[in-house]
């Protein structure tokens, strides 16, 4: 009994303590000190008040929201729609208390002392010094200054001296540089935001990391750093015993993750996307777990996904994304029945998908680009009906699309292509009146039709299927889907689609690939006027256009392709909003309009190939002044001399005026583009002295002058110190070109003795800025190039293509030996020179050589038998020299022709039918098998030594890489069946 009334006491006592807590804190909060309302009120004449800042603040937010939306983290904070300048209220003076700060609005008081301050979204702005009066309010425990604009100022060092702070949120504010470390020094803290703080990004150093984690291990719980530069996980984070939230995405993490922080007990929200240096695993998981969001997409954590990963039964978002896991999914991932979003897309798994039918709240599944086994879709998918989003894109499907897929009519996104699909289309489709984006690529046979009574579908890829366009002109405008994006490449449409001329919101068409012929209707002028930023109609058949194009007539366009139609006429001008114009392959004519000088954020200008005259408008600075990468202006017949247009401003990659008929000299301006990649003015008039200055640019790769009228004796100046450091094709053949060879360029060519390992093509990426985010379209530098009489195209240029090209000029003197120090070359062509002395042996030393022409000139001498050993030769031509003595025998040199050394009267042995004085010499060589057998081929070679040498030139092929781009093996193909 004594026991039950000392409870009684107690409790009473704690019922009388916590009534005289309130009334004091009644009677306290009507007078609060005084100086606190002062501090309050300096801070606020500290700051400015601006609407404009927070609308900054509020798009940061959103547009980081966005971002982090990928993977649904519920952790990230909502703007709030109720904001006001709370401070605006504030004032010492007036009546009825106004003067007490307990009174004012964001303030908490406790015991008249201000203990909380909520500022967030306050339209607060300005820097914010360590010295300001808010951290002389050392009873604060709650601060909130999120979604403001402190301009870039670094978080005040005075944030230490309120030392009973417990929660901190400074996120979305525009705090800049390093984190100061006293930060560290709040040993209470239970929550720290600070998140979105990244133009320019914050900094937290490493020791102030782990202070902060050591000092607070008791008593933290969350922890958003998102997009905050840090170097590394403290493992002593393992140790934080009452941690729920750890969100550190986008912070530039490396290094090994400690997976005992998957451990904690408390632990809810692990959240370590887009940390792309951050290893680690998924441990095995025993026992109970509170874990509901794991996201560690877009890192590199690899090995398997455990077994018991299905005991994190309260796991509501599994993200495991854009990273390299691999073997098979476990079935136990059936038992995580919370889940509602689930992305494993961009992975290595393989073998079979397990059933997901169990999973009935899923909102989201991606299992995009994966390496599961060939597999149908199942009808359980048709049972996910929760499910808004399914991405199951190159996965490895194939077969019909069953109609059950087609029961989920809350979806809003599908994605089935990159797959082996066939089939018809179910009409089933028609239930999916939810649906807003769909892609589909294969061998499906689709009824248009189906698609235009889907009336939110907004976004459609078809690209690649059969289309039929039967029983459509029914619908109208009123009935149509209003289409954003469509896009039917390769769908063998052979007419302009009627149901476009409805569509009034289009900003992205795709029509190119298909087989649509004769004139582009007048009505196509028409359609999106307000909206369309892209149009495709490249390859295709079309002739011309039914009335004069209005191109200019769609404001917002940016990129316009009609490149490889038959279309003749005048070049129609596209919108100053234009960014990429191509027509290309085409039969255009007239000279270029003036008033393409006006397009202001051009980046990409195509009119290659097409019958173009006049001459290059000097207008043309103002966009070589901006944005423009590209200007290809090939295959034309432009006239007169290359304006002086090029200014220090210039970011431009890509230079093309070859086959043209200009004339003068190449304008010194050149040496302002220094983003310049690839320069080619082959097959001009051109005139004057090699153009030594342009190798001071130092991202310079290709460089084309043949077929011009340059002259004289290259050199390199004494004042040049930069010398094409990334030079890695040059072509100056067929020229006026004398003296020595350029012995000491050779030995300047840096990038030509280095060898590369991937085949990676020259292309630069156009930006494409739409509402929400930036898109990159890839344009791929081209050119032409002749080698042994034939002139070849490249679609593509690889960056692990070397050549140097000098022949058809009047060079003269010795091969000099710095020439063999370029070792990474595949094509060497001196032919058609005037060079005398030796072949040099250590030409031996072109392991990765694929051609090399030396006819046609003065060469004596024997052919080196180092020469032998370049074991990837396809190609080799010593014709017309004053060769002698016998051709060495082995590997590739027993397969080259005659011709490879005919107008050598001194030469003999094999395959020439003049023998050597040693009858042996003239013989080929022999395999020797169970039993001997005759070549059957005219020329005698036997074929096991072709086998042989392919073999060898083969591991040679690996040892050099992949150097050989799609085109160039056509060529490599070609030249060994002549």
């Amino acid at each position: 009994m004594a026991m039950v009334r000392s409870i009684h006491v107690f409790f009473l006592i704690l019922l009388v303590l916590h009534a005289l807590e309130s009334a004091f804190a009644n009677k306290f909060s009507s007078f609060s000190h005084a100086d606190e309302s002062s501090l309050l009120f300096q801070f606020k004449q500290s700051m400015s008040i601006d609407k404009s800042a927070l609308s900054h603040a509020e798009a940061c937010s959103l547009l980081f929201q966005f971002k982090e939306s990928m993977s649904i983290n519920t952790s990230v904070s909502t703007y709030d729609s109720h904001a006001y300048p709370k401070v605006a209220s504030w004032n010492l003076n007036g009546s009825d208390g106004a003067g007490n700060c307990c009174l004012w609005d964001g303030v908490e008081c406790r015991f008249g002392h201000v203990i909380g301050l909520d500022l967030s979204s306050s339209f607060l702005s300005g820097p914010i010094s360590s010295n300001n009066s808010l951290f002389n309010l050392i009873h604060l425990r709650t601060l909130n200054l999120a979604n403001n604009d402190f301009r870039s100022s670094q978080i005040p060092s005075g944030i230490g001296r309120l030392s009973q702070l417990t929660n901190l949120n400074l996120s979305y504010s525009f705090f800049s540089g390093v984190v100061p470390k006293q930060i560290s020094q709040l040993r209470n803290l239970v929550s720290l935001d600070l998140r979105g703080n990244y133009w320019p990004r914050l900094k937290l150093q490493t020791s102030d990391f782990q202070n902060l984690v050591q000092n607070t291990s008791e008593t933290l719980r969350e922890l958003f750093l998102s997009e905050v530069n840090i170097d590394f996980v403290p493992d002593s984070l393992v140790n934080s015993s009452s941690l729920t939230s750890f969100v550190m995405s986008y912070c530039g993490l490396s290094g090994d993750f400690s997976t005992g922080i998957l451990y904690l007990q408390k632990l809810q929200v692990l959240d370590l996307q887009v940390n792309d240096n951050l290893t680690g695993y998924i441990p095995e998981f025993h026992g109970n777990s509170e874990l509901k969001q794991l996201i560690v997409a877009q890192t590199n954590f690899q090995g398997s996904i455990p077994a018991s990963i299905g005991n994190l039964t309260h796991l509501n978002v599994l993200d495991l994304r854009i990273n390299a896991f691999t073997g098979t999914l476990p079935a136990s991932v059936s038992n995580l029945i919370q889940l509602t979003h689930l992305d494993l897309s961009f992975n290595k798994l393989t073998g079979n998908l397990p059933s997901l039918q169990s999973l009935s709240n899923l909102t989201y599944l991606s299992l995009r680009e994966n390496n599961f086994d060939r597999w149908k879709l199942p009808d359980w998918f048709g049972k996910l009906n929760k499910i808004t989003y399914l991405n199951l894109a190159y996965v490895n499907l194939y077969g019909e699309i069953p109609s059950s897929l087609f029961n989920l009519t809350q979806l809003e996104y599908l994605f089935l292509n990159g797959n082996q699909l066939k089939g018809e289309l179910p009409i089933s489709l028609l239930n999916l009146q939810n649906l807003e984006t769909f892609h589909l690529d294969g061998n499906i046979t689709v009824d248009f039709y189906l698609f235009l009574s889907l009336k939110k579908l907004e976004n459609l890829y078809l690209n690649g299927n059969n289309i039929s366009l039967s029983v459509i002109d029914s619908h109208t405008n009123e009935t149509q889907p209003k289409f954003k994006e469509l896009g039917l490449t390769s769908c063998n449409l052979k007419v302009f689609p009627e149901f476009l001329r409805f569509q009034h919101q289009l900003e992205h068409l795709n029509l190119d690939n298909n087989n649509i012929e004769g004139l582009i209707p007048g009505w196509m002028w028409n359609i999106s006027k307000e909206t369309l930023i892209e149009l495709s109609l490249a390859h295709n058949l079309l002739m011309g256009f039914e009335q004069h194009s209005p191109v200019a007539s769609w404001v917002s366009l940016q990129n316009l392709d009609l490149s490889h139609n038959m279309l003749h006429g005048s070049i129609p001008v596209p919108p100053p909003s234009t960014i990429m114009y191509d027509v290309s392959n085409n039969n255009l004519t007239g000279e270029i309009s003036q008033s393409i000088c006006d397009l202001s954020s051009l980046q990409l200008l195509d009119l290659s190939f097409n019958n173009i005259t006049g001459s290059i408008p000097p207008c043309l600075e103002k966009l070589s002044n901006t944005s423009m990468t590209v200007l290809n202006l090939r295959s034309n017949t432009l006239q007169g001399k290359i304006p002086n247009i090029f200014t220090s401003e210039s970011k431009l990659e890509m230079i093309d005026l070859s086959e043209n008929k200009l004339e003068g000299h190449v304008p010194r301006s050149l040496e302002n583009c220094e983003s310049l990649r690839l320069l080619d003015l082959g097959y001009n008039f051109l005139e004057g002295t090699f153009p030594f200055w342009l190798g001071a640019l130092s991202e310079l790769q290709v460089l084309i002058l043949r077929f011009n009228k340059f002259h004289g004796v290259i050199r390199i100046p004494g004042n040049i110190k930069v010398n094409f450091p990334k030079l890695r094709i040059i072509d100056l053949s067929n020229n006026l070109f004398s003296g020595d060879l350029p012995h000491k360029y050779f030995q300047e060519w840096s990038a030509m003795k280095e060898t590369m390992a991937n085949t990676i093509y020259m292309q630069t990426s156009i930006e494409e800025h739409r509402e929400e985010y930036t898109t990159y379209i890839s344009y791929e530098f081209s050119f032409h190039m002749t080698t042994k009489g034939v002139k070849i195209y490249y679609e593509k240029i690889s960056e692990a293509l070397f050549v140097v090209d000098l022949s058809g000029n009047m060079f003269r003197g010795n091969i000099p030996e710095s020439i063999t120090t370029l070792t990474s070359l595949q094509l060497l062509n001196l032919s058609n020179n005037e060079l005398s002395g030796v072949i040099p042996p250590s030409m031996g030393n072109f392991i990765c050589l694929e051609s090399l022409d030396l006819s046609s000139n003065k060469l004596s001498g024997m052919i080196p038998q180092d020469l032998v050993q370049l074991n990837f030769l396809a190609v080799f031509n010593v014709s017309n020299n004053s060769l002698t003595g016998p051709i060495p025998h082995g590997k590739q040199f027993d397969t080259f022709s005659n011709n490879s050394y005919m107008g050598n009267q001194a030469l003999c042995g094999f395959p020439l039918s003049k023998k050597c004085g040693d009858s042996e010499a003239s013989k080929p060589p022999k395999v020797s098998f169970e039993e001997d057998t005759e070549s059957d081929f005219p020329n005698g070679i036997d074929w096991v030594v072709i086998l042989i040498g392919a073999v060898t030139g083969l591991v040679i092929g690996l040892v050099c890489g992949d150097y050989l781009s799609t085109k160039y093996y056509k060529w490599f193909s070609q030249r060994s069946r002549r």
